[in-house]
């Protein structure tokens, strides 16, 4: 039979390695602004860096020092509105997360800031900061994942979030082994009760005092007394390993039929509560002495509790709702002549349901392609689209089964370099990329992008021609002005073109009738020539002017013979000499002659300028009509 000397030595030795083995595998613990690494309390402190690419290192004020080194330094984040550390998982499983916040005065402002803290694209808590209190929160998260992004995001303008420590450890492999594995759940509430008043020195601060770094709070309730337990080492602690000191320390009810009632507003209503209490016997009973406690949460019976000497006894209550408060009430069964009391307790509170559907992944590849070519971006990790109150500030998002990037907006980021391709991001409706340096040739993908609407590439250093993807697409509104290096295609003045495809056909039409209508007419009672002016004047006054032997004059003959020309109009213009055919008399066209012939000035061949079109691209047009067909550019 084992002696108990030697029970307690092996006690203590599996204890050690216990805490070696934590220390050594697993547990990483950032201290948020600092320049180097330190050894503290058997604990290894790291800067940041190695977890995030943006923010700017800030220590707090010699008049807000605290005696916790690790709260006199941050990281403040004033670029990004999402910032998000990059936490290794080294095995899938149950890990404790905890960010810590000490704002401190640190930008001399007195404005402690407001912001979201996140997690993996899901909402863990908004984090509302004071000028001297410190505030943490603890979470136990499952993943499957490499890593874990737990991300701070800017919600109200001028306000900027910050941090000062950040840790990630893994539970046991029997930890809190009744929560569902499905939800992530928030600590609300660890108690140390009977460890004095809450003051710093009376708490206890994770490790090595808690081998699964856990802070535990001291608090008394009124009402009660403190008690301690005279024994150590304790034969067992149970499935959640919580540190002897916690344990040994206890409140007491004062007389045997008092009641001990506590109570824990909760800070998510309706949500699923996970309640764990822990007890033991302060001293060995003697005589008919026991101590026998009925456990109720809300009121309701759950179970009867009887503390063991030298043991941790601990029981626990999951899928608890209330509205605001969960209560607790202990009170001895009626066999026990001795008070309750409880040594420590803990609430866990389940976040809204965790994100099954993250975003689209041909987006995180396309967005990651942005973010490996351009230094400028290398900062933005994360959930890009999630949560949707915090989406990255150079995007817009829609949809949830995935949600898609549908907007990018990188004007002025001061991007640098050759355009890599995104092109699987197929549900982008509009790209701003205007007045970066961007140089290269414009990637033909731009033009497949299906959904694309407005592309805007102005002021750039792009050179090379504009692919035909983007020209010949007509859902797309290109924008590519202020790139000196660009071949510019010559842009088709759609209303003119239009306008003319109109207006020249029916001119033509008109002036054949005219010129019809007038070979037909007979000609005047009295014979001979008439000016211009007369032709224009009305029948009644024309037949009152004498002929004039000085005047110009058209000839007898037709101006056009519809006999003769008709087949000019089957292939091409007819030329100007054939127009002029069988007339030899010149004149001048006065204005009235130029109102009259406007319909018949326009030729094949000759030189004439339109503002936004020239003269390949009106010959296009004509023959176009006159064959039926559509240009190709629409």
């Amino acid at each position: 039979m084992m002696s108990t000397t030697c029970f307690i030595l092996l006690l203590l030795l599996l204890l050690a390695v216990k805490v070696v083995s934590q220390e050594e595998t697993n547990l990483l613990r950032i201290d948020c602004g600092i320049d180097s690494n330190y050894e503290s309390g058997k604990s290894t402190w790291v800067t940041d860096d190695a977890f995030i690419k943006i923010g700017e290192n800030k220590q707090v004020p010699e008049s807000s020092l605290t005696k916790l080194t690790q709260l006199n330094t941050l990281r403040a984040f004033t670029q990004q509105n999402k910032n998000c550390y990059t936490l290794p998982i080294p095995i899938p499983g149950s890990y404790f997360i905890r960010p810590v916040f000490y704002y401190g005065n640190y930008d001399g402002k007195l404005q402690p800031p407001t912001f979201d803290l996140e997690f993996d694209g899901n909402k863990w808590a908004t984090v509302m900061t004071s000028a001297s209190q410190v505030h943490f929160y603890e979470i136990i998260y499952t993943t499957k994942r490499q890593n874990v992004k737990v991300c701070l995001a800017r919600t109200q303008a001028g306000q900027f979030p910050f941090i000062s420590v950040l840790e990630i450890w893994p539970l046991g492999v029997n930890m809190y082994d009744k929560i569902d594995r499905d939800l992530a759940w928030q600590n609300s509430y660890r108690y140390n009760y009977g460890a004095g008043s809450d003051n710093l020195d009376n708490w206890i601060l994770g490790y090595p005092d808690d081998p699964y770094n856990r802070f535990w709070r001291p608090m008394d309730i009124q009402g009660t007394k403190s008690v301690l337990a005279d024994v150590t080492p304790f034969t067992d602690t149970g499935d959640n390993e919580p540190p002897i000191g916690a344990i040994l320390n206890a409140i007491e009810a004062v007389d045997p039929p008092d009641t001990i009632n506590l109570s824990f507003p909760l800070y998510k209503a309706s949500n699923l509560n996970y309640v764990v209490v822990y007890f033991t016997e302060t001293n060995p009973l003697t005589g008919n002495n026991s101590r026998v406690m009925d456990l109720y949460v809300d009121d309701e019976y759950v179970d009867v509790i009887s503390p063991d000497y030298g043991n941790c006894t601990w029981g626990w209550i999951n899928n608890i709702r209330s509205e605001s408060t969960i209560n607790v009430r202990l009170q001895k069964n009626g066999s026990s002549n001795l008070p309750p009391l409880i040594s420590a307790i803990e609430v866990f509170t389940a976040t809204d349901p965790l994100v099954t559907v993250a975003t689209s992944q041909d987006d995180l590849e396309g967005l990651q392609a942005l973010i490996n070519a351009f230094d400028q971006l290398s900062g933005w990790v994360g959930e890009p689209c999630l949560p949707n109150n915090t989406v990255w500030q150079w995007l817009t998002c829609a949809g949830n089964n995935p949600p898609r990037v549908t907007q990018m907006d990188l004007s002025g980021y001061g991007l640098s370099g050759q355009l890599p391709d995104f092109g699987s991001m197929q549900a982008l409706e509009t790209i701003n990329l205007s007045n970066n340096s961007l140089h290269g040739e414009i990637p033909s993908f731009l033009g497949n992008l299906r959904n694309l609407r407005l592309l805007d590439l102005q002021n750039n250093n792009f050179s090379g021609k504009v692919p035909e993807t983007i020209t010949r697409n007509k859902k797309i509104d290109y924008k590519i002005d202020m790139n000196s290096n660009l071949h510019r295609p010559k842009r088709k003045n759609l209303a003119l073109i239009v306008g003319l495809s109109v207006g020249i056909p029916l001119g033509l039409a008109s002036v054949l009738a005219l010129a019809y209508f007038l070979s037909r007419r007979p000609p005047p009672a009295n014979p001979g020539q008439y000016t211009l002016a007369d032709l224009s004047r009305p029948q009644s006054e024309r037949n009152k002017v004498k002929p004039q032997q000085n005047s110009s004059s058209f000839s007898s003959r037709p101006l056009i013979q519809p006999s003769e020309n008709r087949q000019n109009f089957q292939g091409q213009f007819p030329s100007s000499s054939s127009l002029n055919q069988g007339s030899q008399t010149q004149f001048q066209p006065t204005s009235t002659t130029a109102n009259l012939a406007r319909g018949v000035m326009v030729r094949a061949g000759d030189s004439l300028a339109f503002q936004g079109i020239d003269q390949a691209e009106l010959d296009e047009l004509l023959y176009l009509h006159l064959h039926n067909t559509k240009p190709n550019y629409f």
